[in-house]
């Protein structure tokens, strides 16, 4: 047969590509979330293929690859399947079956049938008939795994589609990066902590050995320390990952699905204006059903400009939080005092979209939480530190708040300011409000 897509259409319906954005969404928050690797890809795959937009049956899996050796390693599945395929499917080399060829080519693959498709190779007992989205998780440039869905035999797919499959695609990819990065970083630790606890008990001898502990003592250390650049490194780089793809989808939103509504209104006022004045009915019809589409037209805004605001690019932080600010004064009433003096600072890019993510996500607990009418921020520097800091008015914290830091979101700050040796700290008193506090050094800026 032939091995391309039964149905490839150039766009879909703006509902449509608005719910595969949510799905898009939905992904990436599920895998920045704490957890194991295996239960974030377990829930990812969940969502993935409960989504009926994107036609694909309730199983899927993934992959790792193994560059060096040319082989695909089974990592995890999803759904029902047989002990025979698991058995089967451990690895799979570079250029064998479907999944092999991805691995090779790096590029989205679809399937229509297993049984007509001469690139299906490998079978199973009992096989039913299906398809497939095969989709590469790419890092960069890197080969970091491939990922499988089934559909039926006859799917309707459009090219929106496959873009946000590479789109989760390569947020998996990070996902597992990040995970073997953390996971390495927790390896040195233990062994570090280890060392420690066993030369404990041999302080009777240290003289005797203090030459060799002292080398394996620096080995190890230095070891903690390449980890930990590592892993800032590679925060870095997903948070400037997680940033461009915030960017792209903004400008899809607001240039793909913004044309097509604007298409779609124009079209609407040609065919009223067509309409028999006695068709009173339906003239008052093609009316409400333009002014859903501007509705529409404005919800795709605020989703683009919520994604990314163009202003944070083009003017910087400081004009950035006075845009947000001025948002949640308009729709909650919150009054902002603001004090930020960017023009003494030179910040990078990448700096100034984590201060104002941490301001967004700070914002959040304090609507969700604090019940506060005022909001103070400020930025500020010393000789040695960048300082930036978000206070209110509210109900404030209690003991147990500032030593549950999860629930505040502590976690998710202090990834984004590790890449530049950032702390943060949470101060308040029941009834006396909140302040988050983050301090940066200006060596490491």
């Amino acid at each position: 047969m032939s091995q391309k897509s039964n149905t490839l259409t150039n766009q879909g319906s703006p509902n449509q590509i608005t719910d595969e954005y949510r799905v898009l969404h939905k992904v990436a928050q599920v895998l920045e979330s704490p957890g194991s690797l295996m239960d974030i890809l377990q829930k990812a795959m969940q969502i993935i293929t409960e989504f009926e937009g994107l036609h694909v049956e309730n199983k899927a899996g993934i992959f790792l690859a193994d560059n060096e050796k040319k082989v695909l390693r089974l990592l995890t599945t999803f759904g029902a399947f047989s002990q025979e395929f698991i058995e089967k499917e451990k690895e799979v080399p570079f250029g064998d079956c479907l999944c092999g060829r991805v691995a090779v080519s790096g590029k989205l693959l679809m399937s229509e049938s297993c049984f007509t498709d001469s690139r299906h190779e490998r079978t199973f007992t009992d096989m039913k008939a299906h398809g497939h989205y095969i989709v590469p998780l790419n890092s960069s440039d890197n080969l970091i795994g491939v990922m499988f869905l089934y559909t039926d035999t006859n799917p309707s797919w459009y090219q929106h589609s496959q873009e946000v499959l590479l789109s989760i695609g390569g947020l998996i990819a990070n996902t597992i990066q990040r995970k073997e990065v953390e996971e390495e970083l927790e390896r040195h630790k233990n062994s570090l902590e280890k060392l420690v606890e066993s030369r404990t008990y041999d302080l009777t001898n240290i003289n005797n050995h203090l030459k060799k502990e002292i080398e394996e003592h620096k080995s190890t250390q230095q070891i903690l320390i390449d980890s930990k650049e590592k892993f800032r490194r590679l925060s870095n780089q997903i948070q400037s990952i997680r940033e461009d793809e915030k960017s792209r989808i903004a400008k899809e939103v607001h240039d793909q699905l913004g044309q097509t509504l604007t298409a779609l209104k124009f079209d609407i006022a040609q065919l009223e204006q067509n309409i028999p004045s006695e068709l009173s009915e339906l003239k008052s019809r093609t009316s409400s059903i333009t002014n859903i589409v501007d509705e529409t037209i404005k919800n795709v805004q605020q989703i683009s400009m919520e994604l990314r605001p163009p202003i944070l690019d083009a003017f910087g932080i400081c004009e950035a939080i006075s845009w947000q600010a001025n948002e949640y004064n308009k729709k909650l009433g919150m009054h902002f005092d603001l004090n930020c003096l960017q023009e003494h600072i030179d910040l990078e890019k990448d700096l100034q979209t984590a201060l104002f993510r941490i301001f967004q996500e700070s914002m959040t607990n304090v609507i969700r939480h604090a019940n506060a009418t005022q909001v103070q921020v400020g930025m500020n520097y010393d000789n040695k530190n960048l300082i930036f800091e978000v206070a209110d008015n509210g109900i404030g914290l209690n003991k147990e708040d500032i030593e549950s830091p999860e629930s505040l979101g502590l976690i998710g700050m202090r990834e984004r300011v590790y890449p530049w040796g950032g702390q943060v700290e949470f101060k308040g008193l029941p009834g006396k409000g909140t302040k988050i506090i983050i301090t940066i050094p200006l060596s490491l800026k």
